[in-house]
C-alpha cells in the first residue's frame, strides 16, 4: 500500500512553494518558486532511490532503472507548475504519486523489467509566456523554437528566462525521449463527473481536441441617440444573436463544448454605436468531426446575420488542437485493477488539455482521474481528499506494476 500519509504531506509541502496570501498558489516557469519546487522534487525522487537529472527545458525526470535496459521505458508523471493564484493538486499530484509510487515498489521488494522513468514536466499552464506544456511539447519533439521569442508582463522572453534560470533553450531538440513504451498521467478530474457519480476513478477514454477562432463582426458606426433604432448596422446585436444560436446549438450536443470567453468592443463608448466587435471562439470535442458539422452550421447562420443586420462575420483560426485518444489496452488494464481492488470507477472524456496529449505519436498513453470537490480547480479553493489522493495512487502504483514487469 502506498503511504497515504507520506503523499498528503508531500502535497501540503509543495503547495506552500509559492503560496500567496489568500492561500493560492502561483508557481510560474523559470522564477525562484520553481526553483525551489523543483528541488524538492529532486530531492523526493532521490530518497525514493531515483537516478535524477534535470533536461535542457529544465524538466525535473527520475529514473528507476530495469532489469533489462534494452526494453522500452514506461514514463509517468505531470506538471508542477502552477496558474495565477491555483491551487495545490493540480499537476502536482500526478508527480508526487509518481514517486510514492516507485518508492512504495521499491521497499516492497518490486524490481521492473521495464525502467520506469518519473517527470515533472515544466510550464504545462503557459500563464507567463503564453505557451504552454514546453516541457512535455520538448520530450515529444513537438517544442517550437519560434515559441521563445514569446515575451511575459516584464517584456522578458521565454529564451532569456530559460538561459536566467540556467536550463538551455538552444538544445530544446536534447529533450526528446524515443525509448518510451508509454506514458501514464495522474490528474485531478477539474469537473463534477466523478463526484456526481460518486466514483473514485476516472478512466479517460480521450482528451477532447480544442478549436480556437478570434470571431470579428464589423458593422456602422453612429451617435447612440439620432440613429433611429430601424436599419441600424449593429455588430452587438448581430454578436448576441450568434453568441445565443452558438450556445442553443452546443446544448444539443453532449459532444460539444463552446466558449466565449473575450469581448472587445470598438470604440467602446457608452453613446456610440459600436463600429466593429471582436470576440473569442473556444470549441471542444472528443470527435473532430463533430466539430467541423458545428462550425458549418454556425457560419451559415452568421451568414443569415449577414443579411439581416448589415454586417460582416469574419472567423479567424487561432488554434487547432486535435482530439487525442488514450490507449484502449491501459484503459482495460486500469479497470481490472479497480475492479479488483473494489474501487469504482468510471469512463469518461476531458474537456481539459494535459500533458499526455503530446504523446499521441509518440507512445501510447493512459490518464487517470480523481475526483476535485465541487469541480472547482485553478484556484484556491481546488481540493481532493487525502483517501482520494491516496486511491490514485494506489491505482498509479499497480498500473506502473502492470506495465513494467
Amino acid at each position: 500500500m502506498v503511504n497515504k500519509e507520506q503523499l498528503w504531506e508531500w502535497i501540503q509541502t509543495l503547495g506552500t512553494i509559492g503560496k500567496n496570501p489568500d492561500g493560492s498558489v502561483t508557481r510560474f516557469p523559470f522564477t525562484n518558486e520553481d526553483r525551489e519546487a523543483g528541488e524538492y522534487l529532486k530531492r523526493l525522487m532521490r530518497e525514493a532511490g531515483l537516478a535524477v537529472r534535470e533536461d535542457a527545458v529544465g524538466n525535473i525526470i527520475g529514473e528507476w532503472e530495469g532489469r533489462d535496459k534494452s526494453l522500452p521505458v514506461v514514463l509517468t508523471g505531470s506538471h508542477y507548475d502552477t496558474v495565477q493564484n491555483g491551487g495545490k493538486f493540480d499537476g502536482t499530484l500526478g508527480v508526487l504519486a509518481a514517486i510514492e509510487s516507485v518508492q512504495t515498489m521499491r521497499e516492497a521488494g518490486f524490481i521492473p523489467k521495464h525502467s520506469i522513468r518519473v517527470i515533472g514536466f515544466k510550464d504545462e499552464e503557459g500563464n507567463r509566456f503564453g505557451y504552454g506544456m514546453i516541457g512535455s511539447k520538448a520530450v515529444c519533439g513537438l517544442a517550437d523554437p519560434n515559441k521563445l521569442k514569446s515575451k511575459d508582463e516584464n517584456g522578458i522572453t521565454l529564451y532569456q528566462a530559460m538561459k536566467d534560470f540556467g536550463v538551455h533553450p538552444d538544445k530544446l531538440d536534447s529533450c526528446e525521449m524515443n525509448d518510451l513504451q508509454m506514458f501514464v498521467e495522474l490528474h485531478i478530474e477539474q469537473g463534477k463527473v466523478l463526484e456526481e457519480r460518486r466514483a473514485q476513478i476516472g478512466i479517460v477514454t480521450g482528451i477532447a481536441g480544442v478549436t480556437r477562432f478570434e470571431v470579428t463582426v464589423t458593422g456602422e458606426s453612429g451617435h447612440a441617440g439620432s440613429t433611429p433604432m430601424k436599419g441600424r448596422k449593429d455588430p452587438v446585436v448581430a454578436m448576441s444573436k450568434w453568441i445565443t444560436r452558438l450556445t442553443l446549438l452546443a446544448e444539443t450536443n453532449e459532444e460539444i463544448r463552446a466558449t466565449v470567453g473575450e469581448i472587445t468592443t470598438v470604440p467602446g463608448v457608452r453613446n456610440v454605436i459600436c463600429a466593429k466587435v471582436r470576440f473569442s471562439l473556444d470549441i471542444r470535442a472528443l470527435d473532430n468531426q463533430e466539430v467541423r458539422i458545428f462550425m458549418k452550421t454556425m457560419e451559415a447562420y452568421g451568414r443569415e446575420l449577414e443579411t439581416q443586420h448589415g454586417v460582416q462575420i469574419q472567423l479567424v483560426p487561432e488554434l487547432s488542437n486535435p482530439s487525442h485518444l488514450c490507449s484502449e489496452k491501459y484503459r482495460h488494464i486500469v479497470d481490472e485493477i479497480c475492479l479488483e481492488k473494489n474501487i469504482l470507477a468510471v469512463s469518461l472524456t476531458s474537456g481539459a488539455g494535459h500533458d499526455c496529449m503530446n504523446f499521441a505519436g509518440k507512445c501510447d498513453t493512459a490518464l487517470i482521474f480523481v475526483p476535485s470537490e465541487r469541480g472547482l480547480s485553478h484556484r484556491k479553493e481546488e481540493y481532493t481528499s487525502k483517501e482520494d489522493c491516496a486511491v490514485g495512487a494506489e491505482v498509479l502504483c499497480e498500473f506502473l506494476k502492470r506495465t513494467a514487469c
